[in-house]
Protein backbone atom coordinates (compact mmCIF):
# COMPACT_ATOMS: atom_id res chain seq x y z
CA UNK A 1 0.00 0.00 0.00
CA UNK A 2 1.39 3.38 -1.45
CA UNK A 3 1.39 6.32 1.39
CA UNK A 4 -1.64 8.99 0.84
CA UNK A 5 1.14 11.46 0.13
CA UNK A 6 4.09 12.75 -1.77
CA UNK A 7 7.23 10.56 -1.06
CA UNK A 8 9.50 13.86 -1.29
CA UNK A 9 7.70 14.48 2.26
CA UNK A 10 8.48 11.09 3.43
CA UNK A 11 9.86 11.24 7.20
CA UNK A 12 9.69 15.29 7.07
CA UNK A 13 8.12 15.03 10.31
CA UNK A 14 11.55 13.65 11.29
CA UNK A 15 13.27 17.03 9.57
CA UNK A 16 10.48 19.21 11.79
CA UNK A 17 11.36 17.49 15.01
CA UNK A 18 15.25 18.25 14.01
CA UNK A 19 14.45 21.63 12.90
CA UNK A 20 13.73 22.02 9.62
CA UNK A 21 11.18 24.29 8.49
CA UNK A 22 7.87 23.52 6.45
CA UNK A 23 9.14 25.78 3.70
CA UNK A 24 12.81 23.81 3.45
CA UNK A 25 10.80 20.48 3.51
CA UNK A 26 8.26 21.79 0.75
CA UNK A 27 4.96 21.38 3.38
CA UNK A 28 3.15 24.58 1.70
CA UNK A 29 0.25 26.47 3.42
CA UNK A 30 -2.00 23.06 3.13
CA UNK A 31 -0.41 21.72 5.74
CA UNK A 32 -0.66 21.90 9.43
CA UNK A 33 2.38 21.65 11.38
CA UNK A 34 1.68 19.95 14.84
CA UNK A 35 4.83 19.93 17.29
CA UNK A 36 3.77 19.35 20.80
CA UNK A 37 6.16 18.60 23.58
CA UNK A 38 5.98 17.28 27.51
CA UNK A 39 8.00 16.54 30.19
CA UNK A 40 6.68 12.68 31.03
CA UNK A 41 9.04 11.54 33.79
CA UNK A 42 12.85 11.70 35.42
CA UNK A 43 14.92 8.86 35.15
CA UNK A 44 16.31 5.44 33.70
CA UNK A 45 13.73 3.62 34.65
CA UNK A 46 10.30 6.72 33.38
CA UNK A 47 12.66 6.37 29.64
CA UNK A 48 12.06 2.73 29.85
CA UNK A 49 8.55 2.90 30.70
CA UNK A 50 7.51 5.61 28.16
CA UNK A 51 9.72 3.82 25.56
CA UNK A 52 7.09 0.91 26.09
CA UNK A 53 4.40 2.98 26.57
CA UNK A 54 5.18 4.10 23.11
CA UNK A 55 6.61 1.11 21.07
CA UNK A 56 4.13 -1.23 22.79
CA UNK A 57 0.66 1.46 21.55
CA UNK A 58 -0.66 1.56 25.36
CA UNK A 59 -0.18 5.64 25.13
CA UNK A 60 -2.34 5.32 21.75
CA UNK A 61 -5.10 3.41 24.25
CA UNK A 62 -4.32 5.81 26.60
CA UNK A 63 -5.74 8.81 23.79
CA UNK A 64 -8.75 6.55 23.13
CA UNK A 65 -6.77 5.11 19.97
CA UNK A 66 -6.87 1.61 19.32
CA UNK A 67 -4.44 0.03 17.32
CA UNK A 68 -4.13 -3.38 15.16
CA UNK A 69 -1.23 -4.68 13.63
CA UNK A 70 -2.08 -5.88 9.97
CA UNK A 71 -1.61 -9.86 9.82
CA UNK A 72 -0.54 -9.51 6.42
CA UNK A 73 2.07 -6.46 6.86
CA UNK A 74 3.18 -6.15 10.05
CA UNK A 75 4.40 -2.55 9.24
CA UNK A 76 0.94 -1.36 8.57
CA UNK A 77 -1.23 -0.70 11.91
CA UNK A 78 -4.77 0.46 11.33
CA UNK A 79 -6.21 3.21 13.65
CA UNK A 80 -10.13 3.25 15.38
CA UNK A 81 -10.92 6.39 17.07
CA UNK A 82 -14.70 5.99 17.50
CA UNK A 83 -16.22 5.27 14.60
CA UNK A 84 -13.26 5.78 12.39
CA UNK A 85 -10.60 2.74 10.97
CA UNK A 86 -7.62 4.41 9.38
CA UNK A 87 -4.58 2.89 7.85
CA UNK A 88 -0.96 3.85 8.69
CA UNK A 89 2.39 2.44 7.42
CA UNK A 90 5.24 2.40 10.35
CA UNK A 91 8.21 4.54 8.19
CA UNK A 92 10.72 4.11 11.23
CA UNK A 93 11.11 2.41 14.62
CA UNK A 94 14.58 3.43 16.74
CA UNK A 95 14.87 2.36 19.89
CA UNK A 96 18.63 4.06 21.46
CA UNK A 97 19.92 4.51 24.74
CA UNK A 98 18.47 8.01 25.38
CA UNK A 99 16.31 7.92 22.38
CA UNK A 100 12.66 5.79 20.95
CA UNK A 101 11.26 6.92 17.73
CA UNK A 102 7.86 5.90 16.03
CA UNK A 103 7.03 7.74 12.75
CA UNK A 104 4.14 6.63 10.58
CA UNK A 105 2.43 7.62 7.66
CA UNK A 106 -0.71 7.50 6.83
CA UNK A 107 -2.32 5.23 3.90
CA UNK A 108 -5.80 5.91 1.69
CA UNK A 109 -8.70 5.73 3.78
CA UNK A 110 -7.06 6.90 6.67
CA UNK A 111 -8.87 10.13 8.39
CA UNK A 112 -6.25 12.69 7.98
CA UNK A 113 -2.69 12.68 5.28
CA UNK A 114 0.36 13.28 6.54
CA UNK A 115 2.73 11.75 8.94
CA UNK A 116 3.66 12.21 12.67
CA UNK A 117 6.51 11.36 14.57
CA UNK A 118 6.45 10.11 18.33
CA UNK A 119 9.89 10.88 20.10
CA UNK A 120 11.08 10.34 23.78
CA UNK A 121 14.05 11.87 24.44
CA UNK A 122 16.19 11.10 28.26
CA UNK A 123 18.21 14.29 28.46
CA UNK A 124 21.23 15.01 30.07
CA UNK A 125 19.22 16.69 33.36
CA UNK A 126 17.46 13.32 34.05
CA UNK A 127 14.36 14.77 32.11
CA UNK A 128 12.25 12.28 29.87
CA UNK A 129 10.69 14.31 27.15
CA UNK A 130 7.90 13.01 25.00
CA UNK A 131 7.31 14.73 21.76
CA UNK A 132 4.62 14.70 18.82
CA UNK A 133 5.60 16.43 15.33
CA UNK A 134 3.17 16.15 12.82
CA UNK A 135 2.31 17.33 9.24
CA UNK A 136 -1.28 17.10 8.17
CA UNK A 137 -4.05 18.08 6.34
CA UNK A 138 -7.85 16.59 6.32
CA UNK A 139 -8.56 13.52 3.82
CA UNK A 140 -11.57 11.93 4.10
CA UNK A 141 -14.86 14.26 3.41
CA UNK A 142 -16.08 14.74 6.98
CA UNK A 143 -12.36 16.01 8.01
CA UNK A 144 -12.19 18.41 5.23
CA UNK A 145 -15.97 19.78 5.45
CA UNK A 146 -14.80 20.70 9.79
CA UNK A 147 -11.02 21.35 9.17
CA UNK A 148 -11.28 23.10 12.52
CA UNK A 149 -13.13 20.22 14.33
CA UNK A 150 -10.28 17.85 12.84
CA UNK A 151 -7.28 20.20 13.99
CA UNK A 152 -9.04 20.86 17.52
CA UNK A 153 -9.58 16.67 18.01
CA UNK A 154 -6.20 15.92 16.47
CA UNK A 155 -4.07 18.30 18.78
CA UNK A 156 -6.57 16.87 22.09
CA UNK A 157 -4.98 13.22 20.87
CA UNK A 158 -1.82 14.48 20.56
CA UNK A 159 -2.07 15.33 24.27
CA UNK A 160 -3.34 12.64 25.56
CA UNK A 161 -0.64 10.26 23.29
CA UNK A 162 2.01 12.73 25.60
CA UNK A 163 -0.07 11.76 28.74
CA UNK A 164 0.38 8.05 27.76
CA UNK A 165 3.69 7.94 27.41
CA UNK A 166 4.06 9.00 31.24
CA UNK A 167 1.66 6.30 32.91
Amino acid sequence: MNLSYTTHVRLASLALAAGASAAELGLGDAWRILDEARVVGIGEKSFQRASANLLEFRAHRYAGVRVRRDSADPDVVWLRVGPTLSPCRILHMERAPRRTVLVYGTLPGHVECGEEAFLIEHRADGSVVGRCVAFSRPDRWFARLAPHLAAAAQSLITRRYLAGMGL
